[in-house]
């Protein structure tokens, strides 16, 4: 499929040929928008979540992570260049092994995309409005398989071709990425926010189309992730296609429900050693159902449920654990870094959602979820536990938003092992500046 890229990359290049023939192209001025915001966040943890007996792992853990983002867009006549520095970083760590390539990636360009501006045509049949190449920041539909991460400190960044098309009333995006790997990776780098070029490989690909209706009650996505070993880099050789299909009922009623299906088939090899050769079968699948209403004009009420099939036997030739992609999952299942929260894999979760936008400045989210394996493991225990989570947004200034948060979880008998068996105790205070 890398011819695909290089049809892409040709395309784009006589579309700029073609514009920079035209006299009026030379006649405008480019525009410029410089734009950035600022993330910073406190975190506070008693008692790890999961289970271990690993002595690097402390009791306590706290976190100070800093996310700046500067962005520049300028735009010239059917032209638009995009860069983005991205600069997340750590501070008071406890030297916990959990910190990673995921919340540290000092000084890096985490946007820089050429694009040529096609049709804005709205009317019936198909027309190209954007064709794009370069280092893309990418959210599609959910964000369960292709997400950029907001609340985890580094975000996802994609190497490739974005086209953006025009089908009657659907929007379809056309995607040719190789996924980006955070540098440096190793951990005292890491714990001391060194920086290093990040680096996508022509090894690891995934390609695809995300469409969505007019209205977004429809969003559906098929993508094909192909990877094998190159140098510098081990795989589990991971080749399979999934397919997503999201329905979201349309807000004009009281009731408030969406749901997602995702489906996924292929091979892969059970782990990353280069000794391992042989190939097994990859079948996988989701569930995401949320139902509820308006119980106020401010607030709303929803019961959740999240199945997501898992693997307890690596000896029967197939591996049916889902793979989360590049998907995020604190939205579904509560906060990520310090609180790690759980896996996109193997489990069933079920609660209830309340939201409350209770002024115009304040925005509330109290969840409880009760979590549980959809396969047990062999010789464990099925309960996972149950988990109370709050969010409370304050917009203080038009463009200062103060933010704090919590999760405490009750844990079951798969959880309540190990070093540090008593429940997990969770906090966070942060802020977000826009400039």
């Amino acid at each position: 499929m890398k011819s695909l890229y290089v049809k892409y990359v040709s395309m784009l290049s006589v579309a700029c040929a073609t514009s920079l023939l035209s006299p009026v192209v030379w006649a405008q001025s480019p525009t410029f928008d410089v734009s950035g915001q600022w993330a910073l966040r406190y975190e506070n943890i008693t008692n790890p979540l999961f289970p271990t007996t690993d002595n690097r792992f402390t009791q306590h853990n706290q976190r100070l992570s800093s996310k700046l983002q500067i962005k520049t867009v300028m735009k010239w006549s059917q032209f638009e260049v995009v860069g983005e520095l991205g600069d997340s970083r750590v501070y008071l760590d406890n030297d916990d092994p959990t910190l990673g390539r995921s919340q540290v990636n000092t000084l890096e360009p985490v946007q820089f995309n050429f694009s040529w501006l096609g049709s804005d045509h709205q009317g019936t049949g198909l027309s190209m409005q954007k064709l794009s190449v370069g280092r893309f920041i990418l959210d599609f539909g959910s964000r369960r398989v292709i997400s950029s991460g907001y609340f985890r400190n580094a975000m996802n960044t994609f190497d490739g071709v974005v086209s953006e098309w025009q089908w009657n009333d659907w929007n379809v995006h056309g995607v040719y990425l190789l996924p980006v790997t955070r540098l440096p990776g190793d951990a005292a780098s890491i714990d001391a926010n060194e920086r290093g070029f990040d680096k996508s490989y022509s090894e690891r690909a995934i390609y695809g189309f995300y469409g969505a209706s007019a209205d977004k009650t429809w969003q559906l996505q098929t993508y094909w992730f192909d990877e094998e070993d190159g140098p510098g880099l081990n795989t589990a050789n991971r080749e399979f296609l999934t397919v997503s299909a999201h329905y979201t009922l349309p807000n004009d009623t009281k009731w408030r429900a969406d749901a997602e299906v995702i489906l996924q088939s292929g091979t892969r090899h059970e782990s990353t050693s280069p000794s391992d050769v042989t190939e097994i079968d990859h079948q996988a699948w989701l569930f995401h159902g949320a139902f509820g209403q308006m119980i106020s004009e401010t607030t709303s009420l929803q019961a959740i449920v999240d199945l997501i099939s898992g693997d307890n036997n690596s000896s029967d030739g197939k591996n049916t654990n889902f793979d989360a992609l590049y998907g995020v999952r604190r939205f579904d299942f509560g906060p990520t870094e310090v609180y790690r929260t759980m896996p996109r894999r193997n489990l069933v979760s079920l609660g209830l959602k309340m939201v409350s936008k209770f002024t115009k400045k304040d925005n509330l989210l109290i969840r409880y979820l009760n979590f549980s394996y959809q396969k047990t493991p062999v010789g464990g225990e099925s309960e996972i536990g149950n988990q109370i989570e709050f969010r409370w947004r304050h917009q203080l200034l038009p463009k200062f938003r103060l933010e704090f948060g919590g999760a405490y979880m009750a844990k079951g008998d798969a959880f309540a092992q190990g070093d540090y068996p008593d429940d997990t105790v969770y906090g966070y205070t942060a802020f977000l500046l826009k400039f």
